[in-house]
């Protein structure tokens, strides 16, 4: 909880400070020289943090302990995937048969669908069912930094003296180092999810192809998740239920095996 009250600091802080010293946002709303830009802005703000908090709590989809159709495996779809040398994987943890691209969670203690890491700073898992608004926070926030950057260094003083300079400044300068140093990460960070959403991947299926059952025995640069861009485009941000991966899988090796 600590994390998610330090980036609230932060996401209001920052732009708070600059109410307090003369910027184009103190214009635009206090004194109400351009009420649209200044409610704008205080619209992505909120944006940001809604994103941000619908990641954290949205259940990223965890698997019940319980979970009987987990466990019910079609025996066409079992088939083909003892020929491509597969197991559906045991979960010793949670005693459940994890579906496909499902891992378990050693931070939360449980499994997750579409597994795509644990992070840190939302203190929470990115699954299936949170993935797009962990992207949409991502997109918001960036959008947010580069636009308070604009704003803090249109708002920087020049002045005669170093010192009188770096008085009327410093705030600004220490809200451009919180800027930079977070732009990149965030910025870095929905370069690489966005790039995992064009071609149907996870995070943990990147960095560990050649540890995941369902994924070493294919050749290095084969996606059987890809669907092409629009559709994956189109059920990661619209996707409303889980999907049936083991279909998708095994429709998929079929036709390159057919292929």
């Amino acid at each position: 909880i600590l994390v998610r009250i330090f980036h609230t600091i932060l996401c209001v802080g920052v732009p708070a400070s600059l109410l307090f010293k003369d910027t184009i946002l103190k214009k635009a709303i206090i004194d109400m020289n351009n009420l649209i830009y200044g409610i704008t802005y205080l619209l992505l703000v909120i944006l940001s943090l809604s994103m941000y908090y619908t990641a954290c709590f949205i259940d990223p989809g965890f698997i019940p302990f319980q979970n009987k159709n987990c466990n019910m495996i079609h025996s066409e779809d079992s088939k083909r995937l003892r020929d491509a040398k597969l197991k559906y994987r045991k979960c010793d943890f949670c005693e459940i048969q994890q579906p496909m691209r499902a891992k378990h969670c050693e931070d939360c203690q449980r499994c997750v669908r579409k597994y795509d890491h644990h992070c840190p700073w939302l203190e929470a898992c990115v699954g299936e069912r949170n993935h797009k608004y962990f992207l949409l926070f991502l997109l918001s926030t960036t959008a947010l930094i580069f636009w308070t950057l604009y704003i803090t260094w249109e708002g920087i003083q020049n002045e005669v003296h170093w010192s009188d300079w770096f008085h009327q400044n410093f705030v600004f300068m220490i809200d451009i180092i919180i800027l930079i140093f977070g732009g990149l990460v965030v910025f870095g960070l929905l370069f690489f999810h966005s790039y995992l959403m064009c071609r149907g991947m996870t995070t943990w299926e990147a960095a560990s192809r050649e540890r995941i059952t369902y994924l070493k025995y294919l050749d290095d640069e084969y996606n059987p998740f890809d669907e092409g861009l629009c559709k994956n485009m189109y059920y990661f941000l619209c996707g409303c239920h889980v999907r049936d991966w083991e279909t998708i899988y095994t429709n998929k090796a079929n036709v390159k095996d057919g292929g």
